[in-house]
């Protein structure tokens, strides 16, 4: 493998913006998985943008959906399974027959094969109020990686936020999640959940970026990380309005730019 490995932090892009693969690189590999990640690492991608679900056994795994059925085509809720019954599915098929066999892996799996060499923005998939379970174990992992400098947390539900932030004593940097999109419950569309807890960062969809969200944020100190910008374009925009970072299904694209060299 023809990459060098460097210990990254939020602290080294202080003023400049950070470029988050959305699910790793998704266009060459499954989503979510070891090689998508893997690849961010070898083509200098400094960042990742990936979900974490607490499953019935008590791990915390890295899978989007709530359901297994869009990359297995078995039917299974991710959080009534345990670990053993989660390695049993393939979730590269999907992609391509290279990738047969390919697993959900495990956030402390991530954790361990990539450390420090990459910053995580971790997205909270719950749709419960009550998150002590799920907050306290995320906490813990990351503690026990000493990734407190590299890791960012955010999700769609404010309860989750608030759980989490209560476990972490506002250590991170956290934020809130929004979207038009109809599977959305109205009043979270437009980021009012930041209201329930001290969020610091915006994620909005990108269709909702304009004046008045940056004017906003910039009166209540947030910074924005839109998703998901895979227009070279619109990229430049948003960096020269000093967006915190972006988040990209075409990393890959965005790299080529040189805007986000260090």
């Amino acid at each position: 493998m023809n990459y060098v490995l460097s210990m990254r932090s939020f602290y080294q892009y202080k003023n400049k913006p950070i470029l988050f693969a959305h699910r790793g690189m998704n266009t060459f590999a499954p989503e979510n998985t070891i090689q998508a990640f893997q690849l961010c690492l070898e083509n200098n991608i400094p960042a990742i943008e990936l979900d974490v679900h607490i499953i019935k056994s008590g791990e915390l795994v890295v899978i989007h959906d709530s359901s297994t059925k869009r990359l297995t085509n078995k039917d299974y809720t991710i959080e009534n399974l345990t670990l053993a019954e989660i390695k049993e599915l393939d979730v590269g098929l999907y992609k391509d027959e290279s990738f047969r066999n390919t697993r959900i892996p495990t956030l402390e799996e991530v954790f361990q094969i990539f450390s420090n060499n990459l910053l995580y923005d971790i997205e909270i998939k719950s749709n419960k109020i009550q998150n002590k379970e799920l907050s306290k174990k995320l906490w813990q992992l990351i503690r026990k990686y000493k990734l407190e400098f590299n890791v960012i947390v955010t999700s769609f539900n404010p309860f989750a936020m608030r759980s989490f932030e209560e476990v972490s004593k506002h250590s991170l940097l956290e934020g809130i999640i929004y979207s038009k999109d109809n599977t959305v419950p109205f009043y979270l569309r437009k980021g009012y959940g930041a209201k329930l807890f001290q969020c610091n960062i915006a994620k909005p969809e990108l269709n909702l970026i304009n004046n008045h969200l940056f004017h906003n944020c910039e009166e209540n100190n947030m910074r924005i990380l839109p998703w998901c910008v895979d227009d070279v374009e619109v990229a430049k925009d948003l960096v020269n309005k000093k967006v915190f970072g972006i988040i990209s299904n075409v990393p890959e694209i965005i790299m080529k730019t040189n805007l986000f060299k260090q």
